[in-house]
Formats: structure tokens, C-alpha cells, sequence
């Protein structure tokens, strides 16, 4: 299978890249590629071949990978020969450069699809649910801040619902589920990997997590206690305990305070153990290019996951000067267990105890 990259600009399928760097992401938007091409004669004019501003869509043989925007185009050159590089990014750059715009200023209902597909269609952009996702609980009344972006807004929904956010190959913003689906082959020690690193941290962890959270009755008035959770991690092999005060807390505090304290020991275990590999192939065994979101079987000297699947949190395809290769990061399932939010968030150093007591 050919795996040159074309670049589709005014109406043209460009080839002839040189250096290549494209990155796909599974928890973050938006996609990006960095491509240059160099031609022997400095004198030769022309056609703009591509330029800043332009639509373009991004293709790794025959699959298409980015749907988006050029964001710079450099020209340089010597007396010998002339360069050209393009850097650019998926549709979805505008959900994160740009300001959210909503007539009221108020979220009033609606889930996180209904309201990123509205803050989406204004810079043209669709929304969609992926890996079996359901759109989450119903918003309740919601004051956006001036200068937000849509990104920031869909980046708490998505927390709230609990899912990921990213971009597709065609510029599509995909609220997502943690990826069920496996590759064809993974990355082994001996067969496909040209370099590899392993990190497993202690450094955020700890043997016990205690979250505080002072508890309030429905007038928002602190009514004199306050709730502990204590979640432990069993890993952890000396006495390491962190306390969490949640500054903002959900009408049911207690509820609250106990996912947050899960989510900490969960996400914390999951964040210890990254694997980076550089692999010589684009593609797994199938043919099927490195995809974001996918569990990829790792087997290295220095894993000790005995082989198990990681999820690929992001992928850089590249070539130059160096040959072709994949930058793959992986980490386990609980790395992306999704922080609870609460979109009403009350802050307790803004309510005054009862009866005027400090």
C-alpha cells in the first residue's frame, strides 16, 4: 500500500512531500500537520500551489486523516533550490481560537450534543456521538463568560456526560465513549519497534485520598459540617495520603465528593504508567492506519502490563530524511476516566455560615 500524503488544495491533489508530521489525538481537538517539499530550481514562478487560509483535506495513501485549514505557508529558499512548508490544522481550530456565540447568554436546557452542535454550527462544524455514547444528563440553566471558547464549554459537557472530545478525519467534533475496538496487531518488542520508553511514576500517587466537602441544605447555606471520603489506592506500597478540598461542590455534596475521590485514585493509577514507541510502519497488520482511541497490544522489555491492551491516546505519522515511522502514546483504559464536574458549581468560600458565625 502506497503511503505517500496528499494535500488537497484549490481543487488540486498535491504530492511530493518530504517531511511529513501529522498528529491525531484521542482526548483533544484539534487534529494538525506540518509537511514541506523542496524543488531544485530558485528562479522558477508559478501558481500558488497552496497558502494560508486555504481548505485543504489531508490523506495518508488512500485514507483521509484531516479536514481543515492551512494555518501558515512558508516559502524559503538559497540560490540553489526553493522550499515550500505547510502548517495546518482540522475544521475544529475554530471551536478552540474562537469566541462561543449564544443569543441569551444562558444555556437553558438541552444535553452536551444539543448544545456543542449549536455552539458548533456557527463556524460550520457538526457534532456527533461515537463508540455507542448517549448525550448525557439535561443541562440545567447555564450563564456562559464572556470570552469563552466553544471548545471550553464542550470540554465540560463532555466531562459532565462523561466522554471524550476530539476531531474525525472529516472535521467532525466526536463526543465519544473510551474505545472498545482493537487493531489488527500492536507494537512487539523485536518485530515492529524502532525505540521505545516506559514511565511508571509514583510521583501523583498516593495510598489514600481523603475529599472534603462542606455540606449545604437547599438555601446554600453551610449547615455546620462537613463530609469526608477516603478512597484508597492498594498500589501504592508506603503510607502516601493527599487531602482534596472541592472549593466548588455540587448541590449534593456528598455524592460529589465521593466520585471526585474515585476519580482521583482511578485517573491518578491510570496516568502512571505511559508508553512511547516509535513503530516502522503507519499502518497495523490489517492495514489499517494507527487510529486514535483504539486499544493497541503493547509487548516490550519494559512494560509490565504482561502484553495487555492500552489505549493509543495520540499518534504522529511521519517521514523525512530519516525514513517512515509512527510516534505512538498509549496509556490504560483508566487514564481516561473522566473528571466529575458539576456544571452548577457552588463556591463554598462565597456562602457565609449561618447565624453570622465566620
Amino acid at each position: 500500500m502506497s503511503d505517500d500524503l496528499f494535500l488537497t488544495a484549490r481543487g488540486r491533489r498535491i504530492s511530493g512531500w518530504t517531511d511529513i508530521s501529522v498528529t491525531l489525538r484521542a482526548d483533544g481537538f484539534p487534529g494538525q500537520f506540518d509537511i514541506a517539499m523542496s524543488w531544485k530550481d530558485p528562479v522558477t514562478k508559478g501558481a500558488v500551489i497552496a497558502a494560508a487560509g486555504d481548505r485543504c483535506q489531508v490523506y495518508l495513501g488512500d485514507d483521509l486523516v484531516i479536514s481543515g485549514y492551512i494555518d501558515q505557508d512558508i516559502g524559503q529558499g538559497d540560490v540553489r533550490s526553493r522550499s515550500l512548508q505547510l502548517n495546518g490544522r482540522g475544521k475544529t481550530q475554530d471551536l478552540t481560537d474562537c469566541g462561543a456565540e449564544w443569543a441569551t447568554g444562558q444555556l437553558v436546557g438541552g444535553d452536551a450534543l444539543t448544545i456543542a452542535q449549536k455552539l458548533a454550527a456557527v463556524y460550520g462544524i457538526d457534532v456527533a456521538l461515537a463508540n455507542g455514547a448517549s448525550a448525557g444528563p439535561t443541562v440545567p440553566q447555564w450563564a456562559l463568560n464572556y470570552g469563552e471558547t466553544p471548545a471550553d464549554i464542550i470540554q465540560r459537557l463532555a466531562q459532565n456526560a462523561g466522554l471524550l472530545a476530539y476531531e474525525d478525519a472529516t472535521g467532525r467534533l466526536l463526543l465519544a465513549n473510551i474505545g472498545t475496538a482493537q487493531a489488527a496487531s500492536g507494537v512487539v518488542y523485536g518485530q515492529n519497534v524502532e525505540g521505545w520508553s516506559v514511565q511508571h511514576s509514583m510521583h501523583e500517587r498516593f495510598s489514600e485520598i481523603v475529599c472534603s466537602s462542606f455540606s449545604m441544605d437547599v438555601a446554600l447555606d453551610l449547615d455546620g459540617s462537613t463530609f469526608f471520603d477516603m478512597q484508597t489506592d492498594p498500589n501504592v506500597p508506603r503510607h502516601r495520603r493527599k487531602y482534596v478540598f472541592l472549593e466548588s461542590v455540587a448541590e449534593d455534596a456528598n455524592a460529589f465528593a465521593i466520585r471526585r475521590a474515585k476519580w482521583e485514585i482511578t485517573r491518578r493509577a491510570g496516568r502512571s504508567t505511559v508508553v512511547q514507541v516509535q513503530v516502522d510502519s503507519w499502518r497495523d497488520s490489517a492495514g489499517t492506519l494507527w487510529t486514535p482511541n483504539t486499544l493497541v497490544p503493547v509487548d516490550l522489555p519494559d512494560n509490565r502490563l504482561n502484553g495487555s491492551a492500552m489505549v493509543l491516546a495520540e499518534v504522529t505519522f511521519r517521514r523525512g530524511a530519516d525514513g517512515t515511522h509512527a510516534n505512538l502514546v498509549l496509556m490504560p483504559r483508566e487514564a481516561f476516566t473522566i473528571e466529575p464536574i458539576s456544571l452548577l458549581a457552588i463556591n463554598a468560600a462565597d456562602v457565609s455560615a449561618p447565624d453570622g458565625q465566620p
